[in-house]
């Protein structure tokens, strides 16, 4: 299979903790590059919303990965338009890891085995994303390699 290996990339939740990509093995992940001041990004949050809500118990982790917002920032814009997935910091670190992103939203689609399936740039509907995350989601676990 061709599909490249997502980077093993630390990210940093906002209650300070440290997550690694690689424990989200066995999910299918949704990497999504997004910043307060992204008017898509904005109009993308709900969608991604009612996508974590009904694809969670299927395996689904969403993440949001703040370009270049402070924590204070994020917090505050929350409060206007939750976001029902975790968020990380730090986005723009991780240009180098994750080529190809030129503009928000941007978003990588990884596999349960942690392969990188597809990359989305610009906004996705409801639509958009369960058309790449229900086939994904199908896919079996049983191959997965640890």
């Amino acid at each position: 299979d061709s599909a490249p290996v997502a980077p093993d990339v630390e990210l940093s939740a906002l209650d300070g903790k440290k997550l690694s990509l690689k424990s989200f093995r066995g999910q299918v992940v949704l990497l999504n590059f997004w910043a307060t001041w992204c008017v898509p990004c904005r109009t993308e949050i709900p969608e991604l919303n009612s996508v974590q809500t009904d694809f969670a118990a299927s395996g689904l982790s969403i993440i949001g990965v703040s370009w270049d917002d402070s924590r204070e920032g994020i917090l505050q814009f929350q409060r206007e338009l939750p976001q029902s997935y975790s968020v990380v910091l730090n986005g723009e670190n991780l240009q180098d890891q994750f080529s190809g992103i030129r503009s928000l939203p941007f978003t990588v689609v990884i596999d349960r085995r942690g392969r990188v399936r597809q990359t989305i740039i610009g906004a996705r509907d409801r639509a958009g994303f369960e058309a790449v995350v229900k086939p994904l989601l199908a896919e079996a676990p049983e191959t997965l390699a640890p």
